[in-house]
């Protein structure tokens, strides 16, 4: 661990980062112990190093940092409110970020074997899943378990937290990874977003393991990326610091996937083409779970995936490859299976005498819709299909068109929806929405109040429909302007929907009971 200003200049400059070094006037040479790194200003103390960082910043922070006990600032530029401690002027504030939180952590990736998920759907079930197979291996072995940072969580041995971000900002990766060593953990399971490639939010960290498990457009729109070639080229960008590459051969641009994933030590490709080293075959649905079989090198197994979703047999696939490369027996990951549950994915309700069914899944963009629709089609075929959606303000602006127009040709009933508005006007964004809805000769209906509109969809439902409720998963929060908002979640509103569904349809079963 570094311990002094004069230290992470050093490092700076041999990482080529440092622009400048600028002492207060009559403090020159002067060396400082930094005890903490941080960028947010409400936690600087006696002996931070704080960071500047964001297109959001304001100098206030960097006062308030210094009013707390800031010793030095990292930034892009001089702020005349840390003139009176000395600046780090860098070239890149997000790479100086990496660079100076693994050193302040001490470089813990190197203890940890880490596996990487990337992809446009399915990020999360798969770390679930991978996750649970590494558990039941490790703690057999004797050691502590698996850490995991996803879309939903970040569990690092010490701490157990909603996540803010699919991968956390470098300085929070950092810490999670030593947090992660010190309880004893040796591997994590991590989601890497295009985002976190693109900008270098993982820094130079080594993936021991990377998963590629597909890609189609999304996450395209000014603040994220300018168009599907730079979010692919992002995705990518997990196989420039690999050993193994677990690789989807059923995934679009397949030949572009395995030119990319060439330059790792190794490839373990699966899927349900011939050649994939992990082949998946037979697959069969039954009353909420999926049967299937599948063949590697050194073994040919049934497996039993107990969740409803198609798609997750892939996912489970996925996670089967990797553990199988890592050498993990194919019994425990059997075993494992049969017990993972992943919040917000795949929740099903229904009910009480069964007359109606609720899914609670994340579903947010076209790729996921698509998927949605033909899992119910399979698992439900015949039923009226009715669907609970909306899309975020200001971002991946092109999931209006694509699940509009995939709602508008396969649903029954549509009701759009706020899902984090941010700073975007809600209506207007199902109005939008609504507007490929229409297009498809379809109706739909605008209702302001999530919660309310999921009850509407509920009580509406005639015997045997389906209803989903798709985006948010298990979110309990609800971005507004510029903030999270409590949100009671999906599953919540949709539970005592159905209990009232199932109350008024037994009365009404009495009723006519009665009359008879």
């Amino acid at each position: 661990m570094k311990q002094s200003v004069l230290e992470y200049k050093k490092l700076l400059e041999q990482e080529g980062l440092l622009v400048e070094f600028a002492e207060p006037e009559g403090k020159e040479g002067e060396d400082r112990p930094v005890t903490l790194v941080t960028y947010f200003s409400g936690g600087a103390d006696q002996g931070t190093l704080f960071l500047c960082k964001g297109a959001a910043f304001k100098e206030a922070y960097l006062k308030d940092a210094v009013n707390r006990g800031a010793v030095a600032y990292v930034s892009e530029k001089k702020y005349e409110a840390g003139k009176e401690i000395p600046a780090l002027i860098v070239n890149d504030a997000r790479k100086a970020q990496f660079v100076l939180g693994e050193a302040f952590y001490d470089y813990p990736a190197k203890s940890l074997h880490v596996t990487a998920l990337t992809g446009t759907k399915g990020k999360t079930t798969t770390a679930y899943y991978l996750q649970s197979m590494l558990d039941a291996c490790l703690k057999k072995q004797g050691g502590n378990g698996c850490a995991l940072l996803s879309s939903i969580e970040y569990y690092d041995g010490k701490t157990r937290e909603a996540s803010t971000l699919t991968t956390p900002e470098s300085l929070e990766l950092c810490r999670h990874m030593r947090n992660a060593v010190d309880a004893g953990l040796s591997h994590m399971v991590m989601e890497v977003s295009s985002q976190a490639l693109k900008y270098e939010r993982v820094g130079n960290t080594h993936f021991d393991t990377a998963i590629f498990l597909n890609i189609s457009k999304d996450h395209i729109s000014p603040t994220e990326h300018k168009d599907f070639d730079d979010y692919f080229q992002s995705k990518l960008k997990i196989f420039d610091r690999c050993t193994c590459a677990c690789v989807n051969l059923d995934s679009d641009h397949i030949g572009e996937i395995l030119k990319a994933a060439a330059k790792c030590e190794r490839v373990v490709t699966f899927g349900s083409k011939e050649n994939a080293v992990i082949r998946v075959s037979d697959i069969k649905p039954g009353r909420g779970k999926f049967y299937f079989h599948v063949a590697g090198p050194d073994f040919s197994e049934d497996f039993t995936l107990p969740v409803h979703g198609a798609f997750n047999v892939e996912n489970a696939v996925a996670a089967i490859a990797a553990a199988w490369s890592m050498g993990i027996p194919v019994s425990l990951i059997k075993e494992s299976l049969l017990g993972v549950t992943v919040p917000g994915r795949m929740e099903t309700y229904e009910s009480s005498a069964g007359e109606v069914t609720a899914i609670v899944d994340f579903a947010h963009n076209g790729l996921s819709f698509e998927k949605m629709f033909d899992t119910v089609a399979l698992e439900y075929p015949g039923s009226r299909v009715s669907v609970v959606f909306g899309t975020p303000g200001g971002k991946a602006f092109n999931r209006r068109k694509d699940m509009g127009e995939i709602s508008g040709k396969r649903a029954d009933r549509i009701f759009l929806v706020p899902d984090d508005p941010g700073n975007e006007d809600p209506q207007a964004i199902c109005e939008e929405i609504g507007g490929y809805i229409a297009k498809e000769g379809a109706s739909f209906q605008i209702r302001m109040d999530r919660g309310a509109a999921i009850r509407e969809a509920i009580l509406g439902a005639v015997p045997g429909e389906v209803v989903l409720i798709l985006g948010k998963g298990a979110d309990v929060t609800m971005h507004v302007g510029n903030r999270n908002v409590p949100y009671r979640s999906d599953a919540v509103y949709a539970k005592e929907a159905l209990a009232e569904y199932g109350n008024a349809f037994a009365e009404a079963a009495t009723a006519r009971e009665t009359e008879e």
